[in-house]
């Protein structure tokens, strides 16, 4: 028997999420077997060919699938990793489970004898064999000695969970979610049997394979690093009135604000009838509570989403005038406390929330402007000072997290 011949007696393709094979999942040693690797972004169900290695696995099922026209039959086995609800994971799996089913299909030469009755679903629910060996090889923090034993424990898996959430104030199982789920999230197996053939109908010089078949080795993803983040208040913007804030994470639950509105108009028949002129610069301390763990895999941020409380102090200077009637000017300072929330709303963008109660002290001065609005006169008298207390502050923001990519800690897994 020659090399080709033995390679056509048996083909075992697995699709899968996990760098190492399922437990409970035996081949016959006599057949031969290669594994191929499909993975998914987190709560998809759809098969992008530019996530992670897709590409290359890709072409190299299409090309056995093309060639091997004798398959008989096709067992798949899907998984979800295991963030989220069990209920949401075990409908992701039948989902990537039928998926995979479509994608087979489409890629059927049709003198292919293998039907659609003959494709197997085998959807199981959340990977945790997957996410136990994965962290026994590649996790290295401090605590891994800590995480292994929680992995270990003999209690359900809802309990594990639990206890990785609350694990250094749940820092440990966002880093697990970012850096060791990626290659189990939606895990895909697909065992392809073929029975004994006396004969093929392929030359081996017709089949065009890469030079090695063995599974190219997997990149870690890139990790993405927010450096900062751009902001605008539509609330201010609706009201004519330009504004701008800087946003710094310096750790992973403290960032520095800084903003700066500088609306600055006058106008009417004198130019000076009216007026609306106000600078004011400030700055906030924030803590984020908890960042939004890759809702979907797109956003990937990995900081300033979330619930915030925040510790403001700002101050300016302002001039209002509408013709005769309201003439003021005068400076302020204020401090107090934000609370608000940031979400993605797309691949680059987030909204913001944010409402502030504090205190603000604004001393003023009352002003006659001449006839033709080119000089003010002070008014004998007219000085003042209003002291306030409650809301100071509310927005509605527009955030644009400039990041950076690092490649992860690991190389390559």
């Amino acid at each position: 028997m020659n090399r080709w011949e033995g390679f056509f007696l048996a083909i075992i393709l697995i699709i899968c999420g996990a760098s190492t094979p399922c437990s409970g999942q035996i081949m016959p040693d006599s057949m031969n077997h290669d594994r191929y690797s499909l993975y998914y972004y987190c709560d998809r169900i759809d098969i992008d060919e530019d996530y992670l290695n897709n590409a290359y696995q890709i072409y190299r099922i299409r090309n056995i699938l093309a060639h091997s026209t004798k398959i008989d039959s096709i067992t798949i086995y899907a998984y979800a990793s295991p963030e989220g609800s069990p209920v949401r994971n075990k409908w992701l799996a039948e989902q990537r489970a039928l998926a995979a089913k479509r994608f087979l299909l489409e890629n059927l030469p049709d003198s292919s004898v293998l039907i659609p009755e003959n494709i197997y679903l085998r959807p199981m629910g959340e990977n945790w064999d997957g996410l136990k060996a994965e962290l026994e090889a590649n996790y290295n923090l401090l605590n891994r000695d800590k995480v292994l034993r929680i992995m270990n424990a003999k209690v359900g898996t809802e309990t594990k969970k639990w206890r990785l959430k609350n694990l250094d104030n749940g820092y440990t199982y966002n880093w697990i979610i970012r850096n060791h789920m990626p290659t189990l999230r939606v895990a895909t197996w697909i065992c392809v049997y073929k029975p004994f053939l006396p004969l093929l109908d392929i030359k081996p010089d017709s089949l065009v394979l890469p030079d090695s078949i063995e599974p190219l080795p997997l990149e870690t993803p890139p990790a993405k690093k927010t450096i900062l983040a751009i902001k605008s208040n539509l609330l201010y913007d609706v009201l004519a009135m330009p504004n701008f804030s800087i946003e710094v994470p310096i750790t992973r639950h403290f960032s520095a604000l800084y903003y700066h509105q500088f609306p600055w108009w006058r106008g009417g028949e004198a130019k000076n009838e009216y007026c609306m002129r106000f600078l004011s610069i400030g700055a906030e301390a924030r803590w984020w509570f908890r960042f939004i763990p890759n809702a979907r895999m797109h956003y990937d941020r990995d900081k300033l989403t979330g619930h915030f409380l925040g510790i403001y102090a700002e101050s300016g200077k302002w001039d209002f005038e509408w013709k005769r009637s309201i003439c003021h000017q005068g400076e302020h300072w204020s401090a107090g406390i934000t609370y608000g929330y940031s979400m993605p709303i797309g691949d680059i963008m987030n909204l913001e929330f944010s409402f502030s109660m504090g205190y603000a002290s604004i001393p003023y001065r009352r002003y006659t402007p001449s006839d033709d609005y080119t000089i003010l006169w002070r008014e004998p008298g007219g000085e003042g000072r209003w002291h306030y207390f409650g809301p100071t502050k509310a927005q509605i923001s527009l955030s644009l997290p400039i990041t950076i990519t690092t490649k992860r800690k690991g190389g390559k897994r």
